[in-house]
């Protein structure tokens, strides 16, 4: 027998010992594995544990016999679906036609006269057998494309690179019963990144060395599917043959995915298949599964890209360019949610104003490019002064304004020192020796004095010019006694 080609399980339910030698006769010295019973209501037991391709019935055995045996035959819905052929004996002077069209109607799919001729009994059987096979394909073509529309499906609901991803992984293991299905990218060189894996669904663009993966840099090479149905006595494995010793039993199917004349990258599959590899259905299956792997990773990149640029847009709008800070319009965006938020919930809200000193002077003094370097710097530091969760915009010119949510008098207070003296400190360019200052004038809200989120701006721009006329370099606030 030819270990390499498949093997054909037939069962003979039949009591005629010389019918049951022709048959073994018949089949002998190919690839057959031949089980028979002589005994009608044995058969069904004996198609669960053999799972024949092919049943040659003699109808009138004892036990169950006739339609109801090929009923019963048939009603195990086996996978795969076995050919039934009746042995048919016209001399013991039953009604052909009837007899005949009730055994079909009940399951049978053929039928053959006795005496059993060689020829005839191996052509039926080749026949039965393509046919089998054909219904085989059938059944596997729809459940393949049932698979596919259900992946296609699912990735088409979301943009998302990692989801669509793990969709591939999870959804073609589950189909071809692989305990490991991973996409893996190739990169430079023998470096290769496991973008996702359902057997580690934490891993993430893990770099491996393609360089223990000789199927996989085979694919790279031939830009075809590679199968090794047992990865320990492949050729192709014998360099990492230390490196499989524990994958007994393993198949292995690597498939590219490719773009134009490049391969990017591969679906990567192993299974635990006795006696068994992958199948070319199988491989076809997954070759359709990486190039619509490829697509929706492409429309996932490209939507991903489209929604940075609109971030990116979006950011630009809402920055000064020269200082890196909010602008005005998105401080006053922000100063209208946190103020109504201090309003509906009574909690602390707080507003920092500072304008740089003597800024004119030293615009006039240095020139406008030192001035942007001052203005600069000085932005840095109070960003680098204040928590993440104040918004530091430029209000105006050399003024800035640091909105300060979840803070009181006391505590904004604190914070506008700590920025004074740090710009007070700050060194700035080697040619420019001069020390930098600041004015800041601080308000909090209150019910009684801050009915609008303007009224808070007011107060602590009226606390900014108290800071001026008090010298500079300090800070103000406007208290409730002097509003009264």
């Amino acid at each position: 027998m030819d270990k390499n080609a498949s093997v054909i399980r037939i069962l003979v339910v039949d009591d005629n010992a010389q019918n049951l030698a022709f048959i073994r006769d018949a089949f002998s010295g190919k690839n057959y594995i031949i089980e028979s019973t002589d005994d009608g209501d044995k058969a069904p037991a004996m198609l669960g544990q053999l799972v024949p391709n092919l049943i040659f019935v003699n109808p009138w055995i004892r036990g169950l016999s006739g339609q109801g045996l090929c009923a019963a035959l048939r009603i195990l819905d086996l996978d795969p679906r076995p050919a039934i052929i009746l042995i048919y004996d016209e001399k013991e002077g039953k009604e052909v036609n009837e007899e005949i069209l009730g055994f079909l109607d009940g399951g049978a799919d053929d039928i053959i006269r006795l005496p059993l001729n060689k020829t005839d009994l191996y052509a039926r059987a080749r026949a039965q057998l393509n046919f089998s096979k054909c219904y085989r394909d059938i059944i596997v073509d729809n459940q393949n494309l049932k698979s596919i529309l259900e992946i296609t499906n699912a990735i088409g609901d979301t943009l998302d690179t990692s989801e669509i991803l793990d969709i591939i992984v999870n959804h073609v293991a589950s189909v071809l019963d692989a305990h490991r299905c991973s996409i893996v990218m190739v990169g430079e060189g023998d470096k290769g990144y496991v973008l996702v894996s359902n057997d580690a669904p934490e891993v993430r663009d893990l770099q491996i060395d393609l360089g223990r993966y000789p199927e996989i840099r085979e694919v790279i090479r031939t830009r075809d599917p590679v199968s090794l149905d047992d990865v320990k006595t492949h050729p192709l494995m014998k360099e990492v043959g230390e490196l499989i010793m524990d994958l007994d039993y393993t198949s292995i199917m690597v498939v590219p995915v490719t773009f134009k004349e490049h391969t990017l990258g591969t679906l990567f599959l192993r299974a635990r298949r006795k006696n068994r590899g992958f199948t070319a259905k199988e491989i076809e299956f997954c070759q359709i599964v990486a190039n619509a792997s490829y697509h929706a990773f492409k429309n996932a990149k490209l939507f991903e890209q489209v929604s940075d640029e609109k971030e990116d847009l979006r950011h630009l709008a809402i920055t000064d360019q020269l200082t890196a800070l909010f602008n005005h319009s998105f401080f006053y965006i922000r100063l209208e949610e946190e103020f109504e938020r201090a309003v509906r919930y009574d909690s602390p809200l707080s507003l920092i104003l500072m304008d740089i000193d003597d800024f004119k002077r030293i615009n006039d003094t240095y020139g406008h490019r030192i001035g942007d370097m001052v203005l600069r710097e000085t932005s840095a530091v109070i960003r680098n002064s204040v928590r993440k969760i104040d918004v530091v915009a430029r209000y105006g010119g050399e003024e800035i304004a640091v909105l300060l949510p979840q803070t009181s008098l006391s505590g904004a207070l604190g914070e506008a020192e700590r920025i004074r003296l740090n710009i007070e400190n700050t060194k700035y360019q080697e040619d420019f020796d001069e020390v930098i200052t600041v004015s800041l004038g601080v308000a909090t809200y209150s019910f009684e004095h801050t009915k609008r989120p303007e009224d808070l701006v007011n107060l602590a721009d009226k606390a900014l010019y108290e800071a001026k006329d008090a010298g500079k370099n300090c800070v103000k606030v406007i208290t409730e006694k002097s509003l009264s």
